[in-house]
């Protein structure tokens, strides 16, 4: 048995058990009597007599535990070291969606990373892995980092070397599993790019129009982030990206409380599922931090550390 699949089973037995339900994809052609005039393609657990979700003609079914073998067998293959690593893993009641995050351990290859402008803050890395039955998120395997100096345990995940796909026939999961195979690169480049983060100087005028644009203006928001902001006389992007990333993982919001004029707001959790909130979240975060409005701060970043060089 591979390691991680042998994890999983003895310590997550439960969960394990149940994303190993069988389950099967059937053309539906009729719901209640009345003919459809398109088929559809039915997902169903029938041990536990559910169907799960119906499907267009382009849906490919992929079995959590092909997904789960897959990966282990892929880490086992690729040398990945699972010594002293912390394994997390959630499958939704309905078997709609599951989630899996390894964090390696600190005395593994992968296992963490000082950062150079504060040694005290100190970044744990790992992979996530999502899937749905009923096409609520994209099949994901990506990469993630955990900061420990966070109060909250702040955690990140990051397209680098990642794959997002869409469950349709042309996906060939396979091929995201080889993936695994470079995770050395994808962290070096992580590293290198939140110290990048790092080596940029912001104002308090700079941090709030940076909150103000990716939050579209929303004032709820914009308090949100002011309070996952960490405290601090001179701030950094490294902070406002921290900020952003609490946001996408922490499944939260502002509530106003109050008159309209007090500006009082109230965090309260979010009554979304946290796997489909997470995901929006993290696709909101990726692509602001891919917009101008923060890359023009990453390039000067680049231009400071090849002064500095």
């Amino acid at each position: 048995m591979s390691t991680l699949v042998s994890r999983l089973e003895a310590e997550h037995n439960g969960d394990y058990n149940h994303a190993l339900t069988p389950v099967v994809i059937e053309n539906v052609t009729s719901v209640n009597g009345c003919m459809l005039e398109k088929p559809l393609r039915g997902v169903f657990a029938k041990e536990k007599d559910r169907a799960i979700h119906l499907h267009g003609d382009s849906y490919q079914l992929i079995p959590y535990e092909t997904i789960l073998s897959g990966v282990s067998n892929s880490l086992d293959e690729y040398g990945v070291d699972l010594n002293g690593a912390s394994i997390h893993f959630d499958v939704a009641g309905s078997l709609s969606r599951m989630r899996l995050r390894v964090l390696f351990g600190d005395d593994t290859e992968f296992g963490s990373h000082l950062m150079q402008y504060d040694p005290n803050d100190k970044l744990k890395f790992g992979i996530e892995i999502v899937s749905s039955y009923d096409a609520s998120v994209i099949f994901k395997l990506q990469t993630m980092f955990l900061r420990l100096i966070c109060d909250n345990g702040m955690k990140s995940f990051e397209p680098i070397n990642a794959s997002l796909r869409k469950h349709t026939l042309e996906f060939n999961v396979n091929d995201a599993f080889e993936k695994l195979k470079h995770l050395s690169t994808s962290f070096k480049n992580l590293t290198d790019r939140f110290e990048t983060y790092q080596s940029v100087k912001l104002t308090k005028v700079e941090v709030d129009r940076l909150f103000s644009k990716f939050s579209k203006g929303v004032e709820s928001k914009i308090y949100l982030l002011n309070q996952v902001l960490e405290k601090s006389k001179e701030h950094t992007l490294w902070d406002v990206y921290n900020a952003l990333t609490n946001y996408g993982e922490h499944n939260q919001r502002a509530i106003s409380v109050g008159k309209r004029t007090d500006k009082e707001y109230d965090i309260r959790e979010s009554k979304i599922d946290k796997i489909r909130s997470h995901d929006r979240r993290n696709e909101e975060v990726q692509d602001f931090i891919q917009s101008n409005n923060f890359l023009i701060f990453v390039h000067q970043g680049v231009s400071n550390q090849l002064r500095s060089n």
